[in-house]
């Protein structure tokens, strides 16, 4: 206060007060006579910093709750556009175990960085002594690109959170469709296909016979020195295990249907082995992901992209990844054949069976008839011969076997005999397959096609 306010106070106090205000010291005062000059300019600096500190302190208090806020939005948003799928069947999950698929458009690079960033996070929440690996076998499926992974179920959230994530699946097993043996049956299969009447007992054929073609037998294996393939098969991959033989049979068999010599649709055609399942006949959907990823790329190495074929005759519960990886294999100039399944159910609740734009075959009989345990249903594309079906087997020797397993590979035999006979290419071979089948299925359910595979030859 200035000494002409304090003269001006003054003059409006009564002189009793006067005295008292002369004797009263201001705060100002009692400040200055308190503390030296230099002591009062540290405590203002003091002051400055508490003030400072607290404002600091006030704003990450208000950031932390505005983050917190949006990662519980950003996390409801994850589980309301359905990005961690559920398992269609909880029995063949295989505990901590899934299949993540990228976005469409996601560049390589992006996926390079999210793979490093997923195997960071469960690095350090999971020990180093942890049964989970993280990130495995990655794949690009005709830009489908993915990886299979062995995660701690606490950060599956996380991984599918990532907005470059299109989905998280768990990974599940898969079978090769069961097979019933039946000794000593006769091998119909060949004739039926190459005649519109039941009954012929001669297979006729163009002596093309799918030479040019090359069809990837994604099974247990190929026993690639049986005769009957006469120098034309070759191992290709095995994503199973370590064992580069077929233990199972299964696979050589399914391989002979499509382009065995003796026992086989398409002759002349190439066979290459793409081992997914183990010698007991199972594996995992990553496992067979992983093999149809491999046969993609070696089509194109080869430069058959358009003339190459893929038999699957094996199923499990429907899994979204699996049937996208098999759209995929469609889209990138591969012909896929897949079995119905044995269920006697509808094949849409099976995968790969239930994928878009695959061929899928059901098992017919003998007399034309569905067979008894043959999946059926708007998804299954024709019938092939299913039942009693003999070709050769691991060893040597022939097997007769029934199932969705041995129609789906006369199917895969004859799109290489199209291919190679007409020139049509791999993404039109199902629907001339379609075209040339003749109506024949007599017990055929209400909501399934009559259509029987038929090669076109004119035969009687």
């Amino acid at each position: 206060m200035s000494h002409h306010q304090d003269l001006k106070m003054e003059m409006e106090l009564s002189p009793e007060d006067r005295r008292r205000w002369a004797s009263s010291p201001s705060l100002s005062m009692l400040y200055n006579g308190l503390f030296a000059p230099k002591l009062r300019i540290l405590i203002s600096i003091f002051l400055g910093f508490i003030i400072i500190f607290i404002f600091i302190s006030f704003l990450t208090t208000i950031m932390g709750f505005l983050k917190l806020f949006t990662t519980s939005l950003a996390t409801l948003a994850v589980v309301n556009a359905g990005k961690l799928l559920t398992a269609s069947d909880a029995h063949a999950v295989i505990p901590s175990s899934y299949i993540v698929v990228m976005n469409d458009g996601v560049s390589n690079a992006e996926f390079k960085t999210h793979r490093d960033w997923a195997a960071n996070v469960h690095a350090r929440i999971t020990s180093r002594n942890s049964a989970e690996s993280g990130p495995g076998k990655h794949f690009d499926i005709n830009g489908m690109k993915g990886y299979s992974a062995s995660f701690d179920d606490r950060i599956v959230k996380d991984i599918a959170s990532d907005p470059a994530v299109k989905y998280v699946e768990p990974d599940m097993v898969v079978n090769a469709t069961e097979n019933v043996v039946q000794p000593n049956a006769p091998s119909w299969g060949l004739p039926r296909i190459s005649s519109k009447k039941p009954g012929a007992t001669d297979y006729v054929y163009d002596s093309t016979a799918g030479q040019g073609i090359v069809i990837y037998g994604v099974d247990t294996g190929i026993d690639i020195e049986h005769p009957d393939f006469e120098g034309r098969a070759e191992w290709g991959t095995n994503t199973a295990d370590n064992d580069n033989t077929d233990g199972n049979g299964h696979g050589t068999h399914t391989a002979s249907t499509a382009a065995g010599s003796k026992f086989g649709v398409a002759k002349k055609a190439s066979v290459v082995a793409v081992k997914v399942l183990g010698g007991d006949g199972s594996g995992t959907n990553s496992q067979v992901i992983s093999g149809m990823d491999w046969a993609v790329k070696d089509a194109k190495s080869r430069g058959v992209t358009g003339k190459s074929v893929m038999n699957m005759s094996l199923g499990g519960a429907v899994s979204q990844a699996m049937n996208d990886a098999a759209a995929n294999v469609v889209k990138s100039g591969v012909f896929l054949s897949v079995a119905a399944g044995n269920e006697a159910q509808d094949a849409s609740n099976s995968s790969p069976a239930s994928a878009p734009i695959v061929c899928t075959v059901a098992a017919s009989t003998s007399s034309d008839g569905s067979a008894s345990f043959t999946n059926f249903g708007s998804v299954v594309d024709l019938y092939a011969p299913g039942e009693a079906i003999t070709a050769a087997f691991p060893g040597g020797g022939s097997k007769t076997l029934s199932g969705t397993s041995m129609a789906a590979p006369h199917v895969a035999g004859a799109a290489a005999y199209l291919m190679a006979l007409e020139g049509v290419t791999s993404d039109k071979a199902c629907a001339r397959i379609v075209e040339l089948a003749i109506s024949s299925i007599s017990s055929a359910p209400s909501d399934t096609t009559s259509k029987l595979l038929y090669n076109g030859i004119n035969a009687k």
